[in-house]
């Protein structure tokens, strides 16, 4: 998560499943920004026309209305925050991934700072959202991927990894994760083979629902669920899928 980004049609999807799933489940929500420091080299985070879109304020016309706030004032996760978009006692996790900024050459110090660095952040992480049993992890681009398999290679922050979630996740009974999805290969497959990582590499997760928010740039968001709660989860998003809400998502997959 960029401050850029802040307000774009993006954080429309996520707060509104978000939203969703705070109101259905009687648990403390943690989230996990992944914040990374701002880039300038594309248009990412422009895609903010959908305020005006009567569909958006038909499924939630409150969420709208706060986000309008962020898109015409200040864009950061900051702002975000201040809104109270999400339940009262939600938690947020916001200290940035700036490591590659502060040691940023490739000697064996540098990196070894940023490892030790990227470790601290994670310990801290886990302490803010000790006590939360529904937990939201919003990295820059996802999930790992082979071209940075190391947390202190210059853009593991845009990252988090699955030894991350292993940690995060433990005692939880759900954690949401955001996943930017790519051309190199079918959306489909994609989504099927990273749900299948997640239950396969993550203890305690008994089942994992993976929903495609499509609008302007596609996005995955992976429901990971306890024992305890798939089956709950599983009809919450049924009757999300049947409201005001769904269009704009169109893959469903429930591994």
């Amino acid at each position: 998560m960029q401050d850029r980004y802040a307000g774009d049609v993006g954080d429309f999807g996520k707060f509104s499943l978000l939203r969703t799933l705070s109101e259905a489940i009687d648990s403390r929500l943690g989230v996990v920004w992944y914040r990374f420091p701002d880039e300038s080299h594309n248009g990412d985070g422009r895609h903010v026309d959908y305020i005006n879109k009567p569909q958006y304020s038909a499924c939630d016309k409150e969420l709208v209305m706060h986000l309008s706030k962020v898109v015409y004032g200040e864009r950061s996760v900051a702002h975000l925050e201040q809104l109270n978009i999400l339940p009262n006692d939600t938690v947020y996790f916001s200290e940035i991934l700036d490591f590659h900024l502060i040691y940023p050459t490739q000697t064996k110090t540098d990196k070894a700072e940023r490892r030790i660095g990227r470790l601290r952040w994670l310990a801290d992480a886990v302490k803010a959202v000790e006590k939360s049993k529904i937990i939201f992890v919003d990295p820059d681009n996802g999930l790992e991927v082979k071209s940075t398999p190391n947390i202190y290679q210059m853009k593991s922050g845009k990252y988090t990894y699955i030894s991350e979630l292993q940690s995060l996740f433990n005692g939880k009974d759900i954690c949401v994760i955001y996943h930017h999805l790519n051309r190199n290969e079918k959306h489909e497959v994609q989504i099927h083979n990273r749900a299948q990582q997640l239950k396969s590499s993550i203890p305690g997760i008994e089942r994992v629902f993976a929903l495609r928010f499509w609008p302007y740039s596609p996005r995955a968001f992976f429901i990971c669920a306890s024992a305890d709660s798939s089956s709950s989860i599983k009809n919450i998003i049924k009757d999300y899928y049947s409201g005001a809400c769904n269009f704009g998502w169109d893959i469903y997959y429930e591994l």
